[in-house]
């Protein structure tokens, strides 16, 4: 196999998945834009991928993480769309032959319901629209295998609680930390809307080992098991030894994106852990960095 080039690297997950492969003994390219990432035992390379085409050689593969999350509809359109384009030239001038695209779940915005890769495209925020397009760029593109992912919200040691950016989930783990109660007005609602980021590593592992032919497909990700909030809320207490008291309320709508299909990811090989060590694996990393 040759060169596995991983762009992103500047920022959590492409740092945490170009750290995990090349421990994994693949040989990694990363490629970051403003943050050099520490410790990372590999080939870095500095380039705004939305400014000029990358020059290096015996890339087979590409992992395609960075991304612009936020900003003005232009800077979106730069970091997402044109940066892909870019990456896309790169790839088919040189014929490599696989690309991982990331994208996210919020490329379908409000549609309500269980999700699926077939599910209706819904009023999606800027952001979404982006990255739905540059899905659509990597489709449509020459590279002979494409495979886009399309994350949910990412756990993992990194995950700022500071700044939870609008999540309920995120902020209701805050409280907990923060030994505040928490209000659940979703208590009965069932979730996976969440992955963390070392089941991702190993899904791309087990894929990249596998050599099959991708073809050009689109994947959901998500935890295995759908828990009641409460049940997650319960299981993220008990893990922190926290003293917060969970409240339940039963008062509001279910939230966007809540339940997520992933039996075309299993297809492929993704068995991410039950969805409980997960959220344990998460709030102690967290506890511990705090």
């Amino acid at each position: 196999m040759g060169k596995i080039l991983v762009t992103g690297v500047g920022g959590n997950v492409g740092r945490y998945i170009g750290s995990g492969l090349k421990r994994a003994g693949f040989d990694v390219i990363g490629v970051y834009h403003n943050t050099l990432p520490e410790h990372m035992d590999c080939e870095l390379i500095r380039v705004d991928l939305a400014e000029e085409l990358l020059n290096i050689h015996d890339v087979d593969t590409i992992i395609h993480i960075a991304a612009g999350l936020d900003g003005s509809t232009k800077r979106l359109v730069k970091d997402n769309i044109q940066a892909t384009d870019n990456l896309i030239q790169f790839a088919e001038k040189l014929h490599i032959k696989r690309i991982v695209h990331m994208s996210t779940v919020s490329v379908y915005g409000t549609a309500a319901g269980e999700l699926c890769e077939s599910s209706d495209i819904i009023n999606p925020s800027n952001y979404g629209m982006t990255k739905y397009l540059s899905e659509c760029m990597v489709k449509e593109s020459a590279i002979p295998e494409k495979l886009v992912i399309q994350l949910p919200r990412m756990l993992g040691p990194f995950v700022n609680l500071k700044n939870t950016k609008g999540s309920g989930f995120l902020t209701m783990a805050n409280r907990i930390l923060q030994e505040k109660d928490v209000i659940c007005v979703i208590p009965q609602v069932r979730y996976n809307n969440y992955l963390h980021v070392a089941e991702l590593k190993t899904f791309l592992e087990k894929i990249l080992k596998k050599r099959g032919d991708w073809g050009n497909r689109t994947i959901l990700l998500g935890a295995r098991e759908r828990l009641k909030m409460a049940e997650i809320l319960q299981i993220m207490k008990d893990e922190s030894g926290s003293q917060s008291e969970i409240i339940l309320e039963e008062k509001g709508e279910s939230p966007i994106c809540s339940a997520i299909n992933i039996k075309k990811a299993e297809r492929m090989g993704f068995s991410p852990e039950c969805a409980e060590k997960m959220l344990r694996k998460f709030m102690h990393e967290i506890c511990v960095r705090s």
